[in-house]
């Protein structure tokens, strides 16, 4: 990821936009004894406690990267509760990245936000119908399955 995607402009422009980045080496640095990392690379977003709220495993092109970035913010802000901020990230997730390999995570959590957000079950049913209609084989689509009951 260093050769391809850190150096790609756009992946630059949010980091610096959203994110403040650190890197750790596995075999010196002590974060392994916090967060498991059993390969590299491995990129954990983490809230402002440290605590880790998503975890990427592997080699993301830029796209897909700042797809997977994008999510893993929305849940940050939604675990802070600023609902309105986690929509904007879901939002620029769907509108720019609609072929990334996130989208179906990313449609299960907007459900969710927007639950908690306006405290309308109605959202989770409509994310779970949604999963149905366009990514019937997910695993997001199966862990939405509760949903149909609402």
């Amino acid at each position: 990821m260093d050769t391809v995607t850190y150096p790609a402009a756009e992946v630059v422009q949010f980091f610096n936009n959203y994110l403040t980045p650190l890197r750790f080496d596995l075999s010196r640095d002590a974060v392994h004894e916090k967060h498991i990392h059993i390969w590299t690379p491995t990129l954990a977003v983490l809230d402002l406690q440290g605590n880790e709220i998503q975890k990427s495993i592997g080699f993301f092109d830029p796209d897909e990267l700042i797809a997977s970035l994008h999510l893993g913010l929305a849940k940050v802000h939604m675990d802070a509760e600023e609902y309105d901020t986690a929509e904007v990230h879901l939002k620029n997730l769907f509108r720019s990245f609609q072929d990334s390999r996130m989208i179906p995570e990313a449609i299960y959590f907007n459900g969710v936000n927007l639950y908690k957000w306006k405290d309308d079950p109605g959202h989770l049913k409509t994310a779970y119908e949604k999963l149905l209609k366009e990514h019937p084989q997910s695993t997001w689509s199966r862990r939405a399955d509760p949903y149909r009951l609402i």
